[in-house]
């Protein structure tokens, strides 16, 4: 199994701390976003992982290496990270990538437990993505399941000023697809986007066509209580800090 890890950001939400290092690099409590994201792929057995550099790219080449543990690490870089969204970055990341295995894709930014992945790539689905159930510390970008199967993927930006959260469940921005949906379905809806947009989408807005329009089957993995958070500002990394205090990450 491969990975790909989208850190091309300039993460402006968590400024002053991403005006000299990339937010990929923010630590919690002492180890970085990234490189726990590194320590739990490389302990599942993931052979490569790509990074989607960009802004302040060099410090992760520099920090991280070609090689964390077992795993081989492998550069691409959006070389214009501050024209474009996730949707770009991805791209990046697929159109180098021989796409001859499953495949994890992780936007860099969320802090995790290692039990969550263990237990996400053991959900006996081949394509699927983590999610939790509402509650009132989450916000952001929200799916709505239909048993399993995720039926409609909501930015927070496109909601509808009837739409109701507390029945729906957050994105944790880690999904996992099989080589076949890669091929068939995900990358050539990503092109399209791409190209209509110039790469500016986040990449909900090509999920939500993919499972609303193309009818593509993802299924939700929900988390329960396995640890993770989305950091996207100094309140959030807070948030983090507190929750992981304690915690040995595995």
């Amino acid at each position: 199994m491969k990975a790909i890890i989208l850190v091309a950001g300039i993460g402006t939400r968590l400024k002053p701390l991403t005006d000299t290092v990339p937010k990929c690099l923010t630590e919690v409590n002492g180890k970085s976003i990234l490189f726990n994201m590194l320590e739990q792929l490389n302990s599942v057995g993931v052979e490569e992982t790509i990074l989607v550099i960009g802004y302040l790219g060099n410090q992760i080449k520099e920090r991280i290496g070609d090689k964390f543990g077992n795993m081989k690490i492998t550069y691409l870089k959006n070389d214009i990270y501050n024209q474009t969204n996730t949707s770009y970055s991805l791209l990046v990341g697929l159109n180098d990538l021989e796409i001859d295995d499953n495949l994890l894709v992780l936007e860099g930014d969320v802090f995790f437990e290692r039990s969550l992945l263990i237990n996400f790539l053991n959900d006996g689905f081949l394509t699927s993505t983590v999610v939790q159930k509402y509650n009132p510390n989450l916000d952001g970008s929200f799916v709505e399941l239909n048993g399993d199967k995720v039926v409609d993927w909501i930015h927070k930006k496109t909601r509808p000023t009837d739409f109701t959260i507390e029945d729906k469940f957050k994105t944790v921005n880690i999904h996992k697809f099989d080589n076949l949906f890669l091929k068939n379905v995900l990358k050539p809806v990503l092109n399209r986007h791409v190209e209509e947009k110039k790469g500016t989408e986040p990449i909900e807005f090509v999920m939500q066509d993919i499972v609303k329009e193309k009818h593509g089957k993802i299924h939700a993995f929900e988390t329960g209580t396995l640890k993770w958070f989305e950091i996207d500002n100094i309140a959030e990394l807070r948030i983090a800090e507190e929750m992981f205090k304690e915690v040995v990450i595995k």
